[in-house]
């Protein structure tokens, strides 16, 4: 029986018949956080090859235990690591075309054909088993004699394109990020020294050195990796972000000063708008990849999608009534920020904070509002009336629902509840709207299912019966920060 254990969060054990227990302490890194990914593979290598393998790999430890002879016996024991993991691999029969789609190429896609994935996947298994000398914090060898043992193992793809088209993915879907957060690229280049270009570099180096030894034989590598990217880019835009920016699209200082509040909590707000905007452009870009999977125009990919939503965001003039009688007071109790912050916001990032509420609400009402919260994702395109003469046309579900809650803030009055629904319906009536994900504009606001989704939610929002949804959400975009 053939067995590796883990002891704790760094310290596993070799465990096999016939011989004594080899403990292997691994350094620091992220490979070790997943270490159980190596274990389970080289049990499985063991499990197929039975004795040949457990014998030949605890006496492989035992003798790299030699720091004079080391260097030699891992460079030699190459050529068997691979053999030991390709009879492996090769037995499963695995079909690695199911990893490619030839239906979704496109004219500048980066494609891998199966072939392709295959040398992907045995690289990875190879390191794996390397990875006993390669991340054990006793064993490791030096840099220089590092690269060219990993070069030895990388030698099936060195030579073919393979090693480009991973640095290309990682080149184009952090460029992705450029397109999208063109500004905080510039100031990371001017204040921190470091391009956009370096940090390909660094993620590339990062996925061929500590990412590639983590795929697994059963799933796509190239999504692995994708993923890895983003979470990557993200990382690292919301740590500099965190750190380095005040959200200044708010009150001047000096208006800060005039109107006599204090300076930190105003700071304090405008920091927790300014990560809640980058945030909700978290949450569009997804919602943007999904809306390109399910189109028909299949030449457009995703930074053509971003790139036409940054157009569109950059280019809005006006804030949507809905966003200063719904968005900006559900925002306001949702984050304690006052709702005069709120009302200082410019229009596109009025429209993109929109676009996240309608994202929260879909989720807390998912069958409810449907109507009305699909405006959220609308900006108008001409100046809303700030006054109107409009009169809700659902009187009687006006007065049932009012009859329902009996309560306006803790007063159980009918008229002002009237006045003020009125206002609110009556500005949004008569607003040309466009759909800043589409672009495409609203063809006619179905006012009689608006007007009617508007008189309940108030109704309910203001005499305090939506107070478990409001706590939701609070739930909610908490985990998103």
């Amino acid at each position: 029986m053939f067995k590796i254990e883990q002891i704790n969060t760094k310290e596993w054990s070799v465990v096999t018949d016939g011989y004594e227990p080899i403990k292997i302490t691994l350094s620091p890194s992220t490979v070790t956080n997943k270490y159980f990914i190596v274990t389970k593979f080289i049990e499985r290598v063991a499990a197929f090859h039975g004795e040949d393998f457990s014998h030949w790999f605890i006496n492989f430890l035992e003798d790299c235990k030699n720091e004079e002879v080391r260097p030699k016996i891992v460079v030699d024991s190459v050529p068997l690591i691979k053999d030991f993991c390709n009879k492996y691999l090769d037995s499963n029969k695995m079909d690695y075309s199911k990893f490619v789609d030839e239906t979704k190429i496109k004219k500048n896609s980066i494609f891998f054909e199966a072939h392709e994935i295959e040398k992907i996947i045995k690289l990875s298994s190879y390191l794996k088993v390397y990875s006993t000398i390669s991340n054990n914090e006793h064993l490791k060898l030096g840099q220089k004699l590092h690269r060219e043992v990993y070069n030895k193992f990388a030698s099936d793809i060195m030579e073919t394109e393979i090693v480009r088209k991973i640095y290309d993915v990682v080149k184009t879907k952090t460029f992705k990020y450029n397109l999208s957060d063109k500004f905080m690229w510039e100031y990371i280049k001017n204040i921190l020294g470091k391009d956009i270009a370096s940090h390909v570099i660094e993620i590339f180096n990062f996925i061929m050195n500590h990412i590639l030894v983590l795929c697994e034989e059963e799933k796509n590598p190239i999504t692995y990796f994708v993923g890895v990217i983003d979470e990557s880019v993200k990382w690292f835009l919301r740590s500099v972000y965190k750190g380095s920016i005040v959200y200044d699209d708010s009150i001047s200082t000096e208006d800060i000063q005039g109107i006599n509040i204090d300076n930190l909590k105003t700071y304090s707000y405008n920091d927790t708008l300014g990560r809640l905007k980058g945030i909700a452009y978290e949450k569009i870009y997804e919602v943007l990849q999904k809306q390109q999977t399910l189109t028909v125009d299949k030449e457009k990919d995703d930074e053509e999608y971003i790139l036409k939503f940054h157009e569109r965001a950059s280019g809005i003039l006006f804030v949507s009534p809905l966003c200063e009688t719904l968005v900006f007071p559900i925002l306001s109790e949702v984050t304690k920020i006052p709702y005069s912050h709120f009302k200082t916001l410019s229009a596109e990032h009025a429209a993109v904070l929109s676009v996240y509420t309608q994202l929260l609400f879909r989720k807390v009402f998912p069958a409810d509002y449907k109507d009305l919260f699909s405006l959220l994702n609308y900006y108008p395109t001409k100046n809303p009336s700030i006054t109107t003469t409009y009169k809700i046309k659902s009187i009687h579900e006006y007065i049932s629902v009012q009859q329902e809650t009996k309560n306006f803030f803790g007063f159980n009055v009918k008229i002002f509840p009237h006045t003020l629904l009125c206002h609110f319906i009556g500005r949004i009536s008569r607003v040309d709207f466009e759909d800043i994900l589409t672009g495409k504009k609203m063809g006619g606001i179905p006012l009689s299912k608006i007007e009617g989704s508007m008189i309940r939610f108030f109704a309910l929002y203001f005499s305090g019966k939506l107070e478990s949804q409001v706590k939701e959400m609070i739930k909610l975009m908490n985990n998103d920060f």
